[in-house]
């Protein structure tokens, strides 16, 4: 995820001094700052700091091409740092798979915001629309992560649960020691509390992976998806309609000059 981020900063990062918009390079190094604000990776939390300091430099009127090229070193070196680690397992399976659910979803918001063009007035007001959508996804996934966070406390104070039970167990096993003529059926009951925290172990997991299914992760990326198309099928329509008024204007122009040359002739 944060590779595919990286790439499309970077790509950004190269056109904006081409075409000069200062403006844009400041929110879009904000949007950055602001998704990464509570990024418990290091590497996003890199680039939360390194976003802030062009921000920085930007407002004390620093020149927006070095501003740039500091931007695209330190891109180019987390890349670097990425290549190198893209190999690393999580310990937490289940965990890491509700987080990378919830970074796509965002990441791909942003790459969306990205490509929506800001220097045609014509499109200032489709570009609005699409980004007051994003920016509900935004929200929504805020919501997801809200509900996420509270199934993972109650998956923990469930756990405690299951280790007070584990507990009683090594308690059991202790007194089968301390009394061997009861041993037997203290170990029987060990047996019994230890088979009763695995059955609700694997019940809590199950609830767990339902509930986190529900949250439709993969159905707010879709919809999305979706949005992202229709904003590309309109400025699509946008440019061709741009090019037929140039053609139009061209053969109005030309049909005037021989207008012109044929009264000069008469």
């Amino acid at each position: 995820m944060l590779l595919r981020c990286l790439v499309s900063l970077r790509k950004y990062s190269e056109l904006v001094p081409r075409v000069g918009m200062l403006k844009t390079l400041a929110k879009e190094l904000d949007c950055v700052r602001r998704i990464f604000q509570e990024s418990e990776d290091p590497r996003g939390k890199q680039l939360w700091s390194k976003a802030g300091q062009m921000l920085s430099k930007l407002e004390s009127k620093a020149d927006p091409s070095e501003v740039c090229n500091s931007f695209m070193g330190f891109l180019a070196e987390c890349d670097n740092k990425i290549t190198g680690t893209s190999n690393f397992a999580p310990k937490d399976p289940v965990q890491s798979k509700k987080v990378d659910a919830s970074n796509r979803v965002a990441t791909a918001v942003r790459e969306a915001v990205y490509n929506i063009p800001s220097s045609s007035s014509e499109n200032i007001g489709t570009s609005d629309r699409a980004r007051a959508v994003l920016q509900n996804y935004d929200r929504e996934v805020e919501v997801k992560r809200t509900e996420a966070a509270e199934m993972q406390y109650n998956r923990t104070k469930n756990k405690a649960e299951i280790d007070e039970l584990e507990s009683i167990v090594r308690i059991k096993q202790a007194e089968a020691k301390m009394f061997q003529a009861r041993a037997d059926d203290a170990r029987r009951e060990a047996e019994g509390l230890q088979r009763i925290a695995i059955a609700k172990n694997e019940k809590i997991e199950e609830e767990y992976t339902c509930k986190l299914a529900k949250l439709c992760l993969a159905e707010v990326e879709e919809r999305r998806r979706n949005k992202l198309e229709e904003l590309q099928i309109i400025e699509r329509d946008q440019r061709d309609y741009f090019n037929m008024k140039i053609r139009m204007e061209a053969d109005i122009k030309d049909l005037l000059m021989k207008m012109e040359a044929a009264k000069r002739r008469f």
